[in-house]
């Protein structure tokens, strides 16, 4: 049928179309801007590729985002496509938006094959990166390929840093636990290279969030890092101040002061943390992950107190670097407050006044979350005024909750997401026996509809329907 259209109907092949395509986890995903040509190399049909090509398609017609029949080909592994459409006048060097080059498609495919093509006979810059500075050599380290790794170096890679988090590929395989990749890289790279690499190896197997924590190891390479550094008079860059939540604590600077470390876990894993900061820098995704997650053990650990200090540390750091804040991070500190109340414990003022603050914020400026996080503080004022009315929180504490909730219902905002009646002023307020209520309008209430609001008496999350009918201006 192709065929025959190709040969009678004088079709244009360069008509652009718009297409959804199934990827390989079955999701649909929306291409624009291709032509026949491309589809065909995208969907692997070789035959129908050669008959395009026969006919005269263009064969370096980019899509919106800068994609090509040859980009297909090699995102597929089919190397014979690849080789026919080089053969018919295909450009190997155009790569995708952000500099995505086909190369870094290979490796981030693990396609050993393709990536011998386009660098052996091709001559595909193996030290190319993407706009973000991620190299073929970081992709490959972060997919954990020792093949191609070795085939990288083997070519030249170099050890070269990403602005997308400040890691190198040696770093990165060693906050991968990748003793194997560390190995592999080290040699080369210069001597202090080599000595962050087995620190960050040693504040790896620190970490819980990595897997099994494992204090032998991560002694071992604090060790080894230390000798080096001595060796060779290469001593830290130290904080320039200490901050309490990290017992005010500097990185070791000696054998003897590593050794002492040994004898307290909890000393071990500040250790570590001091690395991952000065290592990974203050704007690092892995960093904070380590932070929040050394907060959710200690609290794991019914020392709620210590880890709100932690997540406390991890959100203002954010705050300070203007980095984004994650929604489920919020919401995670309405699990934290329950925990607490279900154990009796007194939630400190400075951690729930913060992240009502913070909410607010994101209220006023996430449209996107705004259900999301409206909910999240509705969960949070449930979780304080059950507190309220067990009478944990102090008398002054308790004057501070309720300017917080009068300067919420002072707030106006409008939202045309899932909410039902997304109102101007919409409002929250509070009942002093824990219900919680949504105003809308001006003057009356109304609860928000299946809502959902946690019922900490009971450890079940409860719907607003269940809630008692909302009051008419109803005030705290």
């Amino acid at each position: 049928m192709i065929q025959t259209l190709l040969n009678y109907s004088g079709l244009d092949l360069e008509v652009l179309n718009d297409i959804e395509l199934v990827e390989k986890d079955q999701s649909l995903l929306m291409y624009e801007n291709v032509t026949v040509l491309w589809a065909a190399a995208a969907i692997n049909n070789f035959k129908i590729v050669q008959l395009l090509v026969k006919h005269g398609a263009r064969v370096n017609h980019k899509t919106k985002t800068n994609s090509t029949a040859f980009r297909c080909a090699c995102w597929n592994g089919n190397i014979d496509m690849a080789r026919y459409l080089h053969e018919n006048g295909a450009d190997v060097r155009i790569a995708k938006i952000q500099n995505e080059t086909n190369l870094l498609t290979s490796v981030y495919n693990e396609d050993l094959q393709v990536t011998t093509y386009l660098v052996d006979e091709l001559g595909c810059d193996v030290n190319e990166s993407m706009d973000d500075g991620r190299s073929p050599l970081y992709i490959a380290v972060d997919r954990g390929s020792l093949e191609l790794v070795q085939f990288l170096l083997n070519y030249g890679a170099r050890n070269s840093q990403a602005n997308y988090d400040n890691m190198s590929p040696l770093l990165l395989a060693a906050e991968k636990r990748r003793i194997d990749l560390t190995d592999l890289i080290s040699p080369q790279c210069s001597l202090l290279e080599q000595i962050e690499a087995q620190e960050l190896l040693g504040s790896a197997f620190a970490c819980g969030e990595h897997g099994t924590c494992n204090l032998e190891k991560s002694f071992k390479y604090f060790h080894r890092a230390l000798e080096l550094r001595f060796q060779h008079n290469l001593p830290k860059a130290l904080r320039l101040s200490t901050v309490e939540v990290l017992d005010n604590r500097q990185e070791c600077q000696t054998i003897d002061e590593l050794e002492e470390l040994r004898l307290s876990d909890d000393h071990m894993y500040t250790e570590a943390l001091l690395v991952r900061e000065r290592l990974l820098g203050p704007t690092n995704a892995k960093y904070y992950r380590s932070l929040r997650f050394r907060g959710a053990t200690l609290a794991d650990n019914i020392q709620h107190h210590q880890g709100i200090c932690f997540w406390l540390y991890e959100l203002n750091s954010r705050r300070q670097h203007s980095l984004l804040i994650d929604i489920e991070d919020l919401r995670q500190w309405a699990s934290m407050f329950s925990d607490m109340l279900r154990n009796s414990l007194s939630i400190p003022i400075v951690s729930w006044q913060t992240i009502i603050k913070v909410i607010v914020e994101e209220l006023e400026h996430n449209t996107k979350d705004f259900d999301y996080n409206l909910h999240t503080l509705l969960f949070l004022i449930t979780i304080v005024s059950q507190m309220l009315s067990k009478s944990i929180i102090s008398y002054d504490d308790r004057k501070l909750f309720y300017r917080h909730i009068h300067s919420i219902v002072q707030c106006q905002w409008l939202n045309t997401g899932s909410m039902n009646t997304a109102r101007a002023a919409h409002t929250t307020s509070v009942l002093l026996n824990g219900e919680v209520l949504v105003t809308g309008g001006l003057n009356y209430t109304s609860p928000l509809n299946s809502a959902e609001l946690y019922d900490t008496s009971t450890g079940i999350w409860a719907t607003t329907d269940s809630m008692n009918d909302a009051r008419a201006e109803h005030t705290t």
